[in-house]
């Protein structure tokens, strides 16, 4: 299957603008008729799935996306590896799904928070009908962005018609939480129209699905480390800050997160293509590649960070009644961004196509430490402009580390 990288990243910046004009009509509405507290429990709500398709996920979106990577063309090996995750896949979210409704039943939650914990949940089974990772290996992201782009263009119509009020927070949450569900529905059909790939159940084997995990373990421990400092913020926010705080930093964070959404479609289009490089031993590509993007990157950060500072106040105030507090906190997230597209290349397109996913934990693991220290007063002093300046902290220190691991081992000069 040829994929050309260009055309790819075109295809999925064209679909990642319309993704990213979307969150922009629907966080401002959602955030006006709700308010500011059932805007946070359903930020609640969507950190919930976050944490719960992150789990269901366990890692292959690298780990199993480098398989498909390094095997296009070779159905059978394609076949057997599909297989053998979803398999895996289904035995975690069965997992999942029973724990939040034991959960749900001992700790002191509210009716309302009770069920959007666990909507979260329900909803990380799209992780398991949209395959990401296989459409990651194969370089055909387009595919998922355009089917996810439809579905999310039916739910914010079916938002704008039938969200009036806080009294309709269950119907806003579904139709936040589900549409990848449907989006993945739909995906499975056109997988056995096309025959992309074959879910065999003779394929699957104890002893394939277990070496798998374990491959995909590196990068699913590594990323867990992470989870203190990523999807439980909005969590923290909501425990130690109330609902109200929490609508607040996630009006930022979903504005601030329009940046990353710009990011990620090239890290995908090159990541495959990345992958057979390394396997050929071609670095000066690669070298070529990388500092593209690297450029690249820091100039939507600039351009983000100046806009903000002279237009940001006077946009986000035509929306949200909290504007300059808006505004600050998004200074923070830009910076923050900036930082973690960096980081982005370092794991995407050097550290894991290399094969040093193992390395990924120890780095997340002195990050989580440094974040442990430094939340609680943080957070105490400066509220949610102590959350935001403690994601920008634990990221350059991220950052750092795993440039100095890529210079040590010399990834790039082979």
């Amino acid at each position: 299957m040829s994929v050309n990288i260009k055309r790819e990243t075109a295809y999925l910046y064209v679909v990642q603008i319309s993704n990213i004009i979307l969150p922009l009509i629907m966080v401002p509405y959602l955030a006006h008729v709700l308010g500011l507290d059932f805007f946070g429990k359903l930020s609640f709500a969507q950190a919930v799935s976050y944490i719960c398709i992150f789990i269901v996920d366990f890692g292959f979106n690298f780990s199993a996306a480098r398989g498909i990577g390094i095997n296009i063309g070779k159905n059978k090996e394609i076949d057997k590896l599909y297989s053998n995750v979803q398999f895996v896949k289904i035995i975690l979210f069965s997992i999942v799904v029973v724990f939040l409704f034991f959960l749900s039943l001992f700790i002191n939650l509210s009716v309302i928070d009770s069920k959007l914990m666990l909507l979260g949940g329900i909803s990380s089974l799209s992780s398991i009908v949209m395959p990401v990772w296989l459409f990651q290996g194969l370089g055909r992201n387009s595919y998922v962005a355009v089917l996810n782009l439809i579905t999310r263009v039916f739910s914010m119509v079916f938002i704008l018609l039938l969200i009036k009020s806080d009294a309709d927070i269950i119907t806003a949450s579904s139709l936040q939480l589900l549409s990848p569900l449907v989006a993945g529905v739909i995906m499975q059909y056109f997988m056995i129209k096309k025959e992309i790939v074959r879910f065999k159940v003779k394929d699957i084997s104890v002893s394939n699905s277990v070496t798998i995990t374990k491959d995909s373990f590196h990068n699913f421990s590594a990323s867990f480390l992470t989870l203190g400092f990523t999807y439980f913020n909005p969590i923290l926010v909501k425990l130690f800050l109330g609902d109200s705080a929490l609508g607040l930093y996630s009006f930022a964070e979903k504005l601030a997160n329009v940046l990353r959404q710009l990011y990620i479609p090239l890290v995908q289009a090159c990541f495959s293509k990345i992958c057979i490089l390394f396997q050929e031993g071609n670095t000066p590509i690669i070298r070529k590649i990388i500092l593209k993007v690297f450029v690249f990157f820091t100039i939507l950060t600039v351009i983000a960070y100046v806009g903000n500072v002279f237009l940001g106040d006077f946009i986000i105030s035509l929306f949200f009644s909290q504007s300059a507090s808006v505004s600050q906190l998004l200074l923070i997230m830009i910076i923050t961004q900036g930082v973690i597209s960096y980081s982005m290349i370092l794991v995407n397109l050097i550290i894991i196509p290399a094969g040093f996913s193992f390395y990924l934990k120890r780095v997340y693991f002195k990050a989580l430490v440094s974040y442990a220290v430094v939340i609680y007063p943080l957070i105490h002093f400066f509220g949610v402009y102590g959350v935001a300046s403690s994601i920008v902290a634990v990221e350059i220190i991220i950052v750092a580390c795993f440039g100095l691991f890529i210079c040590k081992k010399k990834i790039l000069l082979n």
